[in-house]
This record gives C-alpha cells, structure tokens and sequence, in this order.
C-alpha cells in the first residue's frame, strides 16, 4: 500500500503568498519627472512675458515711411516711430521726437528703416548738388546705390577720364528725350559741390557723361 507523502506548504492559507502582494506606486505629483515638467513650464511662461514687456518698453524710434534721399525735406508725416529695445540705440539712431521745420536728410535711408541720427540735418549739411545722367542700356539701378562718373568724349577726342566716385544715386526717372539714354531712363544722382562743373563742361562738351555701377554698393 502506497504512502502519501504529506509536505506541510509554506504560508498555505494565510493570504500571503507572493502573487497576493500588490506593489504600491507614489501619487503622479510626487515624480521627479512631474516637477521637472512644472518649472519648465513656469519658465517658459516667465520668459514670454519678459521678452513681451521688453518689446513694448524699448525707446521709441523713427522709421522711414519712404524713400528719403539726400536733400529731400523731412517732417514727421515722412516717418512712423517703433519701439526699440536696444540700451545706447539712442546714440545710433534718431529718437521719435519733434522733427525741425527746416530738417532734410544728409544721407539716403530706405524705407522701413531706422533713420540714424546722422542722416538728419539742413541743406547746409548736404554735400553735394543733384545733376541728371543717363542710365546706359542694360543696366539697372535703384535709389541708394552709388556709382562712378565718366565722361566719354567724341570719337578721337581723348580717353574716357573719371568726374567722381561713389556718387549716390538719388533717383530714376524717365527720359524725356534730352540726354537720349539707351535705357530710356535717366538717374539724378548727388555730385560733390566741386565736381559739378567738371560734370556740366563734359556735358556741355558734346560728349557722353556715363555712369558705372559700384558692385557692393
């Protein structure tokens, strides 16, 4: 007759067998991972509105509506002002304030840019006179960009000779029939004071006065 082995079990019956244990997790609030998340967003929250209230507190600024080239009158009806978060761009630029009955500009600014503070002056403080030239075919040009005089006499008359240098470039225009452009266009570009007459005599001379474009200008 065979005898039934009778191995007493371990904790049988007590309720506390291994797969009766539940593991226990700490609340999501309490995760490392969680605060990390919050202070990331705290900052992230605090940076915006600084970099709002640094945009709106900055100096205001003139910007130029259009266009201003040497010479032109400037009143504030010619300008918009923007604020400008810059510490010293009040040393560099010119502030939103009143602008003087007789103001000009002495150099050319663009359109939506920030007028610097030494572009502003009276006619005394402008160099130079505005003469017209042709603008040769095939080329292109636009307000702003500087370029070389040259005057190109008759044929067997001499050699083409400089007038002036870095000349800037006030304005394009049509040409009406008098200086007989191959472009059709003429540019009114701003001559020094004393190289005026040299510009007139080769014009008056019954040669070409012609201009050269400065690349990088």
């Amino acid at each position: 007759m065979a005898r039934r082995s009778t191995r007493a079990q371990s904790g049988a019956g007590d309720g506390s067998s291994p797969a009766a244990v539940t593991s226990r997790r700490p609340p999501a609030w309490r995760s490392p991972r969680f605060g990390v998340g919050v202070v990331l967003v705290a900052a992230s929250v605090a940076l915006g509105s600084w970099a709002i209230e640094r945009a709106g507190s900055g100096e205001q600024m003139w910007v130029a509506r259009h266009d201003l080239a040497p010479g032109d009158p400037v009143s504030a009806e010619d300008l918009r002002s923007v604020p400008l978060s810059w510490e010293g761009g009040d040393a560099v630029y010119l502030p939103a304030a009143e602008i003087p009955d007789d103001a000009v500009a002495t150099s050319f600014v663009g359109s939506g840019e920030l007028v610097p503070a030494s572009a502003l002056g009276t006619s005394a403080d402008v160099d130079g006179r505005p003469v017209t030239v042709p603008v040769p075919a095939g080329v292109t040009l636009e307000a702003g960009v500087q370029v070389d005089l040259w005057a190109l006499p008759r044929a067997d008359a001499g050699e083409p000779r400089l007038l002036a240098d870095g000349v800037s470039v006030l304005g394009i225009e049509e040409d009406t029939g008098m200086f007989r452009s191959g472009s059709g266009s003429v540019a009114r570009v701003l001559v020094e004071a004393d190289a005026v007459a040299g510009v007139l005599a080769a014009q008056a001379d019954g040669g070409t006065v012609t201009l050269v474009e400065r690349p990088g200008s």
